[in-house]
């Protein structure tokens, strides 16, 4: 994490949230950079225009959990030595296919040489404001926008040659090389004021839920795991633990959120017309950390989320 040096101006918004906001006549600038590193973001088997199209939904999908509506990106390309031009092209075209897709207008950006390819992506947007990483009351129910599991699965299979039945496996790679940010369904709840606080998951279900309970000083106690369709049989299979893949996985691009009870209902039902089932996994409580309710009894959470590629 990148402190300000000195402290910041007043108008802008404190580091450590998904995005950054600066006051604008009125309105807030939100701001977003990410960086993906071919060694370190990029598994075996990613299509080049896979390449460039998630880099650019990996800053998407922190505007989705804010609940902004990205509107510009500038992109800078380190560009390894001897890469070809019909592989230049390819990326270009995953660009083209992310502005289309997300409806994000890209508007420049640089070109250098490096060892391996980087994309490093700026994106920018215009909001009243946004739902913070540190708004969780006690009582609010905590729910995630979609099943976890899936891309810890594809990673296994990609990076250690697990098996797995071929309709899960299917699922499972297209979640790792064709990530969907929830857009739409962020900008919808925040419109409706029903998310209290919210993050973008692809650092792990289990750091996410940390960050949150951290920002807002409260204690989040599971009572369920969101647990993809078919990650129960892939674990058993393989050998491996399925709460492992669903809580440090990582990767997933979900939108992690508390929301008051009374407005619960309606967040599934808004949801639903976007084609999203919301899962509700906990609730908000005094205290701190992040506990789940195990066979009767609450058990610690470790704090631990994704990490890179090696």
């Amino acid at each position: 994490m990148i402190r300000a040096i000195g402290g910041l101006k007043e108008g802008f918004s404190d580091i450590g949230d998904d995005l950054a906001l600066c006051d604008l006549d009125g309105m807030k600038l939100a701001a977003k950079v990410d960086m993906l590193v071919w060694s370190t973001d990029v598994p075996k088997g990613m299509k080049l225009w896979q390449v460039s199209r998630k880099a650019v939904a990996m800053c998407v999908s922190d505007f989705a959990a804010k609940g902004v509506r990205p509107m510009a990106c500038l992109v800078s390309l380190g560009l390894p030595r001897g890469m070809r031009e019909e592989e230049v092209e390819e990326l270009a075209s995953g660009f083209g296919r992310a502005k289309e897709e997300f409806d994000v207008e890209i508007v420049g950006g640089d070109t250098n040489e490096s060892k391996e390819l980087v994309i490093d992506c700026a994106m920018f947007g215009l909001s009243e404001g946004m739902v913070p990483r540190g708004g969780a009351r006690v009582g609010d129910r905590v729910m995630v926008s979609g099943p976890f599991g899936y891309t810890s699965a594809g990673l296994k299979m990609i990076m250690e040659g697990m098996e797995a039945e071929p309709r899960f496996r299917d699922r499972a790679l297209r979640s790792v090389f064709m990530p969907e940010p929830r857009l739409e369904l962020g900008i919808t709840l925040a419109g409706k004021r029903l998310m209290n606080s919210s993050i973008d998951s692809s650092d792990g279900l289990a750091i996410s839920l940390w960050e949150l309970a951290d920002k807002s000083g409260v204690g989040i106690e599971l009572e369920s795991l969101p647990v993809g369709e078919g990650v129960l049989e892939f674990s058993e299979m393989n050998g491996l633990d399925w709460e492992e893949l669903v809580l440090y996985g990582g990767e997933e691009y979900e939108i992690v959120f508390t929301v008051s009870e009374d407005g619960v209902e309606e967040a599934k039902a808004l949801a639903r017309e976007l084609g999203v089932e919301l899962i509700e996994i906990g609730r908000v409580v005094e205290g701190g950390g992040v506990k789940y309710r195990k066979r009767g009894r609450l058990e610690p959470v470790r704090r631990d989320g994704w990490i890179h590629l090696r």
